[in-house]
Order: C-alpha cells, then structure tokens, then sequence
C-alpha cells in the first residue's frame, strides 16, 4: 500500500460521518499580524486543509499541499462551500530530492510556508527554497519529550530538543519555542528566508 493509499482511507474513515476540515493550527493563527504581510502561503501536509482555509480566509492566496488526494478533496469542497479560492496539490512530500517549487505547480515561490505537525528532515532543509527571500516560514513538530506523556506520534516523527533550527537551512529564526503547548511538547518555528 502506497503513502497516499494509507491516507486516504485515514481520512476516509475520519471523516465517513462529517465533511469538515478540523480547526487551523493555533501556532499559526497567532502569528495572523506577521502573515497578514504575505500575499502568498503553501502549507505542508496540510491535510484536510484546516489551516489552509483559515490562511485563505485571510486573503492570503494558498495551496494546500498533501499525499492524499481524499484530504484535499475534502478541502476543496469546504473552500467551495465558503466561497473561498484554494488550490490543490497532490503530492508526495517524502520524495527525494524534495519537490521543487515548479513541482508544485508554481511558476514562483510562496511568500509564507505552513509545515505543521509533520517531519521529513529534507523537506525542511529544502523550505527556504520555496521561499520568496525574506519570506516567512512557520514550523510545528512535537518533540522526543512529548513521548513522556504521549504514546504517538512515534520517535521517528519527532524532532530532538534544539533540532528545528538546524534542519530549516538557510532560514533566520524569528521566534523559537520548545516547551508543553497543552497535552503536546512541541518545536515551534518561525523564520524568515535569508537573502
């Protein structure tokens, strides 16, 4: 079964009684003043697309990236219920090399990046080069602490204490958190592309 065969019928099952997306990343919202600046955003493995509806509410035009073709169709048809513009990309961010702008589907690079709760080390280490320069870059990963309390996600999805920074090459830190945010201990990145 392929990556995006196991997703789909992950969200098929979660969402057989309901066809919502979930709510956008709290980490991202809070940051609305900075990312009110940017005209453009590309979230990540963004799923059903929770944050990236929030981001195109926003006026901010978005693409959603995300290996499961289910996920964005649910997005897709959540955009259109809400009469907002969002475009769709399948796509498999675990490819190597990781994809480019171009293979995305843009001519152009974004003027933000959304990666949220989902780690592949050299898709991070390629984040500033979907970035406009001086372009914003918001991460969120739980960290190896979150398994004293917290089964799952498993090590090989968590980032160590002190790493994010180090894999998001070619970005300069804005704002850098590691701590408990509720049930989960997570990294939490904000960083602009260098010039």
């Amino acid at each position: 079964m392929t990556a995006a065969q196991r997703w789909d019928a992950r969200w098929e099952a979660q969402y057989a009684d309901r066809h919502e997306p979930g709510p956008p990343s709290e980490f991202v919202t809070g940051w609305a003043e900075l990312l009110a600046g940017c005209p453009t955003a590309l979230d990540l493995a963004g799923g059903a697309g929770g944050t990236a509806l929030w981001l195109a509410a926003q006026g901010i035009e978005t693409t959603l990236v995300d290996v499961s073709q289910r996920a964005l169709d649910i997005a897709r048809n959540a955009a259109s219920e809400r009469g907002l513009q969002l475009r769709t990309v399948q796509a498999d961010l675990e490819a190597e090399p990781p994809p480019t702008a171009a293979e995305l589907g843009s001519a152009t690079r974004w003027h933000a990046v959304v990666c949220s709760n989902f780690l592949h080390r050299p898709l991070l280490g390629a984040l500033s080069g979907l970035l406009v320069p001086d372009g914003l870059a918001l991460v969120q990963i739980a960290t190896v602490d979150n398994l004293l309390y917290n089964a799952r996600p498993g090590r090989a999805y968590l980032v160590e204490r002190g790493e994010l920074p180090e894999l998001c090459v070619g970005l300069r830190t804005v704002s850098f958190e590691e701590r408990w945010f509720g049930h989960r201990h997570e990294a939490r990145l904000v960083a602009r592309r260098t010039a």
